[in-house]
């Protein structure tokens, strides 16, 4: 019965694991847009100040 617990618990890691690595992929995929963003805004208009 110990060996389901440890199945079903490394499977949840594994789960968590690979959902962890697609978070961080779209956040680095985010910053990424935000910088291409701010350089097509500071072509658009020049920063005041």
């Amino acid at each position: 019965m110990i060996w389901l617990y440890a199945g079903l618990g490394a499977a949840g890691l594994v789960v968590v694991g690979f959902l962890t690595v697609r978070v961080l992929v779209a956040a680095r995929g985010l910053g990424a847009e935000i910088e291409r963003t701010k350089a097509r805004m500071r072509t658009i208009r020049p920063p005041e100040g």
